[in-house]
């Protein structure tokens, strides 16, 4: 069930990024989200849009973003139209094997930090929308402390592998 829908419309122009910021922190107020956890969706939803803006180049004109508040948490959606399976793709390896390959692009590597800050990520193929799932029916500690080890992990082989 849908409590609450919102769509925003950007230009598919990296400039807009500052409107995308304003309309997810608009909803994590109206929802009491807490700085961390704002901190999280925000990440995730502008790593989305940016992907998906800098792959089109000049052939898309805008980017959907579209948000849905559900019983079990906030739903951001990203239309990444024919990138879709593309990016789709990026998400079929498993977080840990894509963490220990020798080199990651940087659509993989923010693909892999999407995945780590979000619940869930779904792909609807009919509508080409990548789904960024955060619940906050049960937010707590645990939940925070281990995105914070998982953080500190990868940046920490980040780290290892500009050294080398």
């Amino acid at each position: 069930m849908v409590e609450l829908e919102k769509h925003l419309r950007l230009k598919a122009r990296k400039e807009e990024i500052h409107k995308l910021e304003a309309f997810v922190e608009k909803v994590c107020d109206q929802y009491n989200i807490f700085h961390s956890y704002f901190g999280n969706i925000l990440f995730s939803v502008s790593e989305a849009f940016e992907f998906a803006v800098n792959e089109k180049g000049n052939k898309l004109k805008y980017v959907d973003i579209y948000f849905e508040s559900r019983p079990n948490g906030l739903v951001f959606k990203v239309s990444l139209s024919d990138r879709f399976l593309e990016i789709a793709a990026l998400f079929q390896e498993e977080t840990d094997t894509a963490l220990e390959a020798e080199e990651m692009t940087d659509g993989e590597r923010s693909m892999v930090m999407i995945r780590m800050l979000s619940d869930e990520v779904n792909f609807d193929a009919q509508a080409e929308l990548m789904e960024m799932v955060f619940y906050i029916t049960s937010i707590n500690q645990h939940l925070t402390r281990e995105r914070i080890r998982l953080l500190d992990e990868y940046f920490e082989k980040i780290n290892v592998k500009k050294t080398v």
